[in-house]
């Protein structure tokens, strides 16, 4: 399977995105406010990058790593 070799970012980067849909829905359905929705949103974007960079120091590279800008 494809999937099979990811590495613990490429795991969370697509946990992410199931993550930003439940967020966004949520404050569609009016649960959350539009400010909230951000700044939960802002915060798993922090740990996503804190945790790039813990695989680049261990010397995990992607081939096109747009982290880096």
């Amino acid at each position: 399977m494809v999937y099979e070799n990811l590495t613990e970012f490429e795991r969370a980067l697509a946990r992410f995105g199931d993550k930003v849909d439940m967020v966004v829905g949520f404050e569609v359905a009016g649960k959350l406010s539009a400010d909230e929705a951000y700044k939960q949103i802002k915060e798993m974007m922090k740990d996503l990058k804190r945790l790039r960079k813990r695989e680049k120091k261990e010397g995990h590279e992607l081939d096109n790593d747009i982290w880096d800008q």
